[in-house]
């Protein structure tokens, strides 16, 4: 019996290091040269693939999502259907009517008379969604996308994931003036715009403690940016 209880508590012991070897870790020094998407290595099984343009109602651009595909032995496998791959997993590439959500690395724009095609970015990053706010071009006729984006490896396992820190970040309808709006080391929790006040309301996560992990020691931030304004920063506020 107590070789028994002896394995069970290696086993338990390596599941623990599994698990912290994949949590979000924050560090310190935001110049870290290991965080940085660019020092990371291309996966030679992958290939960027683009899927069919899509057309968002109210505005006068094409979008083309990029997002990488695991090269599979069967043709088949990674040109049916409508989903990007990350890691050894397939994540859900999923259309609605004012945005896309998915494992994208990049965006392409076309104005609908023009063939030319744009890039959003030439930086490395996991654009977890974009959406379109509607609401907001309603109201002030002005078009914004905004993104959930990963862009840096927070936790130094080599790869940009859902492990990793999550960023905002937001452009004109046309894919232009495309900036980060959270601040760094801190996770995007939720955003929401409001058309009445013309702002983007949105809230994150600070490891306030430093001890790599969100609890209830950490700290939350409520910020807004005025899109009235040409060039809007985020404002903090505090409502608790």
């Amino acid at each position: 019996m107590k070789k028994y209880a002896f394995i069970i508590m290696i086993l338990s012991f390596l599941l623990s290091c599994d698990k912290a070897d994949r949590r979000k870790v924050i560090t310190n020094d935001s110049n870290n040269d290991e965080l940085n998407s660019e020092h990371i290595k291309k996966d030679s099984n992958y290939i960027d693939m683009a899927k069919l343009p899509i057309y968002i109602d109210s505005t006068d651009y094409l979008i083309h999502p990029i997002g990488r595909h695991k090269i599979n032995k069967q043709r088949s496998e990674y040109l049916s259907g409508d989903s990007f791959y990350s890691g050894n997993n397939a994540s859900s590439y999923k259309h609605h009517p004012y945005g896309i959500e998915g494992d994208l690395s990049n965006i392409m724009f076309q104005h609908i008379h023009s063939e030319k095609l744009t890039a959003l970015t030439n930086s490395k990053l996991s654009i977890v969604s974009m959406a379109f706010l509607f609401d907001i071009f309603e109201s002030a006729k002005k078009g914004y996308y905004v993104y959930d984006v990963i862009d840096k490896d927070t936790n130094l396992d080599g790869e940009l994931d859902t492990n990793d820190l999550k960023s905002l970040y937001i452009s004109n309808a046309d894919g232009t003036n495309f900036q980060k709006i959270t601040s760094e080391n801190q996770d995007l929790a939720a955003w929401k715009s409001v058309a009445i006040k013309n702002r983007l309301y949105f809230n994150t996560i600070e490891d306030f403690d430093g001890n790599g992990l969100f609890n209830k020691k950490d700290k939350m931030h409520y910020f807004y940016i005025n899109l009235s304004e040409e060039q809007a920063k985020p404002v903090e506020y505090f409502p608790v």
